[in-house]
């Protein structure tokens, strides 16, 4: 296992910003898939501090700061799976289970979960392998998923059709010099009907940062600080915060765990270091839930499984 230095923040954040901290989750989890639904977040599989890959659903209703288990789910236990939600709907699944390296260990099976009525239906299943940590985006009618890893970096997009249960295969432009480069462990949301993506690894960690319109990769500013990998991201009304992670500056250098948060404007392409998390995060979650932000879950520095959950208001 690689070495990891906790890095220091130097830098002043740019904003007052306080962080709070919420209720402790009962059963606290690594590199789970999380959502909201009706002003609620969900958390979703991920794995617990013995590394058992853990297929149920856990409910954050911030309302009354309170978790409740909301079941297992019919799915195979998994980590970096990906959830995103239409309607009130939430699409997810894919992620992985197994040795790297099997193509059975990268799961391909994707569902739809209506949490009013608890009911699971079996959608059809993503259309490769290269579903460990897919990041997802949400169209008007369609959902778009892809860079996933498997065996190798790609940059694999699909788009899928909810009203026809379809996938179909993006052919995605990109520059001459490979950009946006095919990575693992890269974020990404969509805020005010445009979809964001950056960060992640491949041969280093990365900091880029990219505007997808359903067919072309727009350049954005690059992702301030230490460039990362395994970050997290969550988009209010306005605005896109990625948020901790891990950066390592090849295959040979031990990893530092980053704890700051920043923030994207897409209005103005302008980047904003807005806090400074207690702990150094990666494999974590973030969520927005009105102009409030959710960060925590995941490893700290030192691998153990974190059960906090900051949270401050935008």
């Amino acid at each position: 296992m690689l070495g990891l230095v906790l890095l220091g923040c130097s830098q002043k954040p740019e904003l007052d910003i306080a962080l709070h901290e919420s209720a402790a989750m009962p059963s606290p989890r690594a590199s789970a898939a999380c959502f909201v639904v009706d002003d609620k977040a969900y958390v979703f599989a991920g794995r617990d501090s013995n590394g058992t890959y853990l297929n149920d659903l856990w409910c954050y209703d911030p309302a009354k700061d309170e978790w409740t288990n909301a079941g297992a789910s019919p799915m195979r236990g998994r980590v970096n799976a990906t959830a995103c939600v239409k309607d009130d709907k939430v699409y997810l699944g894919l992620g992985f289970n197994g040795r790297h390296g099997q193509d059975t260990s990268y799961l391909k099976d994707w569902w739809e979960y209506v949490p009013a009525t608890k009911q699971w239906t079996q959608l059809a299943d993503y259309p490769n392998e290269y579903t460990d940590k897919a990041t997802c985006f949400v169209g008007e009618k369609e959902l778009y998923v892809g860079y996933g890893f498997c065996w190798n970096y790609r940059r694999d997009l699909f788009r899928y059709d909810i009203a026809t249960n379809r996938w179909d295969s993006v052919d995605v432009e990109v520059s001459f010099h490979g950009y946006p480069t095919r990575s693992f462990g890269g974020t990404g949301c969509t805020c005010q009907k445009r979809h964001f993506m950056g960060t992640g690894y491949f041969r280093h960690s990365l900091d880029w940062w990219a505007e997808f319109d359903g067919q072309h990769w727009t350049k954005r500013t690059s992702v301030p600080g230490r460039a990362r990998t395994l970050a997290a991201s969550a988009a209010t009304s306005q605005y896109i915060y990625v948020t901790a992670g891990i950066h390592y500056g090849g295959i040979t250098t031990d990893g530092e765990v980053l704890k700051d948060i920043q923030r994207y404007d897409p209005a103005t392409d302008r980047w904003t270091y807005v806090a400074v998390l207690p702990k150094g995060l990666l494999n974590h979650n973030c969520f927005a839930i009105g102009k409030r932000v959710y960060i925590g879950l995941g490893e700290n520095e030192d691998w153990n499984i974190n059960d906090k959950l900051y949270w401050f208001e935008e």
